[in-house]
């Protein structure tokens, strides 16, 4: 049986409308006159090839409209036309890394639920082995020193998004090694990076603690005795203190923080029920927490994003697939079979070899970003098959999900071309309906930015956002993109 917050509601003997008088939490989660709006950003790490998103019908379109991308590999360097080329119904599922788009095997189609995007150009982030936190923020940002807030951040912190769930923001992802946390790809805001925790075990515990049967329960329960602690103390430490107002002033403020992750804390004891329900497998029940395999521990993220996503825990998710210039060399052992002679190589020697024209690694990246694109459509799949509680449609039609990468469209990227795959947000005004939009190559008039789809995921959130991104006198034009919102 697949878990919808509507099947939960039923076992509990009542309709969505008693549920929502149950507590303060479900009055706030069902709340029937917010619009639901969430969202979820695929990143990964050291390039998309562009090709892999390109469609036999948008190749045709293109030569029409006076662009032959040929078979070359960085197409955007031939395009030649003048305006955005949108090819609509454009058979997506025939690219390269698109084929889980289709309904093999009985599954839901997702090609009328998605688009694609080429064209974009984020030149102000820097482009090379990875831009940092810069591709999320449209900046120029260093290793360790992001220059302002992800757009991820931005859209957690708006009250339309976020609608009372205990979490801003959910972040996971993968890396090579035994890195618990990378904070290479998002950032509250400036020299402020924001974790993405990469242990799939850490990452249950912080979600799903408070309803699991093992070592996750006893985490959640001292963490809640730690914070309990820790806020008497301090309260009995502002009693008695007799510092400067500025040293005061700083303690007031901890509290403050210690007294959120508090409240957080009862809220999720608040949904237990509806937890338990929607919970993916635990560690102590599941290989995929412990495997060597990054596609492995990619699925357990994945499945823990699209449980806090159904169980109300969030409505913003990030999945970093080895982001960061430290990160991408990720080894992928269930891809043995397409490394030349079973030589498995890192993710930044691969990508040399790539560069270099040897097709065995080209086909190897392909292969890598269609498994990524295949675990983001088994989470759109499951919001697909999840009714909105409050609002027409599925969850699917009220999320909007990007993939995009870290620095562009290859290893060694000049961050003119970024590959962007949307799924889902039709009820938040996305014209994701099986089109790709192919923009006119950078340095054109009717170029557009990144900036620009930052732009229009602010306007879908209910915010006029058009400024978004440190672009300057270089910025082309401000606001949304017509072709794919409104």
């Amino acid at each position: 049986m697949t878990w919808t917050r509507r099947t939960f509601l039923k076992t509990l003997g009542f309709g969505a409308a008693g549920a929502a008088l149950l507590n303060p939490f479900y009055r706030q989660l069902f709340a029937a006159e917010s619009t639901p709006r969430r969202f979820v950003i695929f990143v990964e790490g050291n390039g998309i090839e562009p090709r892999n998103f390109l469609s036999g019908a948008t190749t045709n379109a293109l030569l029409d409209a006076g662009t032959d991308v040929g078979d070359i590999r960085h197409l955007y360097r031939n395009y030649s036309h003048d305006h955005p080329v949108v090819t609509p119904d454009s058979g997506l599922a025939d690219a390269l890394s698109l084929a889980s788009l289709d309904s093999a095997s009985g599954e839901i189609s997702l090609q009328d639920q998605s688009a694609v995007l080429l064209g974009l150009s984020s030149k102000i982030s820097g482009g090379g082995h990875s831009t940092e936190t810069g591709a999320l923020s449209s900046s120029r940002s260093p290793a360790g020193s992001p220059t302002d807030l992800t757009i991820d951040h931005y859209l957690a912190s708006l009250s339309s998004v976020r609608q009372g769930a205990p979490f801003s923001a959910v972040r996971l992802g993968v890396v090579g090694g035994n890195t618990r946390l990378n904070y290479s790809t998002c950032a509250f805001g400036p020299n402020q990076p924001a974790p993405i925790t990469c242990d799939p075990t850490t990452a249950f515990n912080s979600l799903f603690g408070s309803v699991a049967s093992g070592a996750g329960e006893s985490t959640f329960r001292e963490r809640q005795e730690l914070l309990d602690f820790a806020v008497d103390d301090l309260e009995r430490a502002l009693q008695g203190f007799s510092g400067n107002s500025r040293e005061r002033q700083k303690l007031e403020r901890y509290l403050e923080s210690l007294e959120n992750m508090v409240h957080r804390q009862e809220i999720i004891q608040d949904m237990e029920d509806l937890l338990r329900g929607v919970k993916p497998q635990e560690p102590e029940e599941s290989e995929l927490y412990r495997s060597e395999s990054p596609l492995d521990r990619l699925q357990a993220q994945v499945d823990m994003a699209t449980s806090a996503l159904i169980g109300g825990l969030t409505n913003v998710v990030v999945i970093a697939l080895g982001t960061g210039a430290r990160h991408f060399s990720l080894e992928y052992p269930s891809l043995i079979d397409l490394y030349p002679d079973g030589d498995m190589l890192g993710g930044h020697d691969a990508r040399h070899a790539a560069e270099s024209g040897n097709q065995a690694f080209v086909h190897l990246l392909t292969a890598i970003t269609d498994r990524h694109v295949a675990l983001m459509a088994s989470m759109a799949r499951e919001l697909e098959a999840t009714p909105e509680v409050t609002a027409n449609g599925t969850m699917l039609d009220h999320t909007v999900m990007l993939y995009m990468s870290d620095n562009g469209e290859k290893h060694h990227s000049l961050a003119e071309e970024w590959p962007m795959l949307l799924m889902g947000g039709s009820a938040l005004g996305f014209k994701t309906d099986g089109r790709t939009v192919v923009y006119p190559r950078y340095g054109h008039d009717h170029n557009r930015q990144v900036s620009n789809l930052f732009n229009t995921l602010g306007h879908a959130a209910g915010a006029d956002l058009n400024d978004f991104g440190h672009e300057g006198i270089t910025r082309i034009t401000e606001g949304p993109l017509s072709e794919i919102w409104g």
